[in-house]
């Protein structure tokens, strides 16, 4: 029998949704998980100075520009949106590390947890009050086999490719998040008798053409905001309760 997918909450950015730095604290007072959305295109070459000396190195590790970025945005960004949480001095003060399985944490502080995710120039940064994880992916052409396997995928009828190639890429994101969650192999959760166990999911349709999961172990409140680093973000207008 298989498994019922969580519904797809259609998202799109408008000024209701978007988040300052700033405003950060009153979404953290307000929920259990905030998922801050960027993308590539918010890179500026001065965030590399908000690197400690270890990112700076990976930063040096990667091959190409693009990764270059990406790691530089995302751990900057990550950084800013910690700033008035902690009550730190500046973004630069606060260190971040890395777990073996690659999950981020934040150093001290035991109780924030973070779930990034990529795909395409687009960013997802999951701040939670409990462990989580998070996968965003674009909606496009993927191998589809061993999704279209998984014992959350329906072999129902589909209006057309796109909703049938959504709703891979919407199983897929599920497995993402869950193997993040539970610091597993994704491919082995495909295959796996029960791939939830006790985690609880939401999922979001953005802009028509991203899927975003995310998973928890415990019930959870959630806000899904743009992060705005212009600071025109309206918090006095929350929304994406569940």
């Amino acid at each position: 029998m298989n498994t019922l997918l969580p519904p797809l909450r259609s998202w799109s950015e408008n000024p209701t949704n978007r988040c300052s730095c700033e405003e950060v604290p009153v979404y953290w007072e307000a929920y259990d998980v905030i998922t801050f959305l960027a993308d590539l295109g918010m890179y500026r070459p001065s965030l590399y100075d908000l690197l400690d000396s270890s990112e700076k190195d990976r930063e040096q590790k990667f091959k190409t520009e693009y990764f270059k970025k990406r790691f530089t945005l995302s751990r900057s960004l990550m950084k800013h949106i910690l700033q008035p949480v902690l009550g730190a001095g500046k973004p630069s003060d606060i260190l971040l590390g890395k777990e073996k399985k690659g999950r981020v944490t934040l150093q001290s502080r035991p109780d924030i947890f973070i779930s990034l995710s990529y795909s395409g120039p687009c960013i997802a940064i999951s701040l939670g009050k409990q462990k989580i994880g998070c996968d965003i992916e674009i909606v496009r052409p993927v191998k589809a086999n061993k999704i279209a396997s998984c014992r959350l995928f329906s072999d129902s009828l589909h209006a057309d490719d796109r909703e049938y190639l959504r709703k891979v890429i919407h199983v897929w994101t599920l497995v993402e998040s869950c193997a993040k969650l539970y610091d597993e192999n994704p491919y082995l959760l495909l295959n796996s008798c029960s791939l939830s166990g006790d985690a609880n999911f939401v999922s979001y349709c953005i802009n028509n053409h991203l899927i975003l999961s995310l998973a928890s172990e415990r019930l959870f409140t959630d806000a899904l905001v743009w992060l705005d680093m212009n600071g025109h973000g309206e918090a006095s207008r929350l929304t994406g309760s569940h």
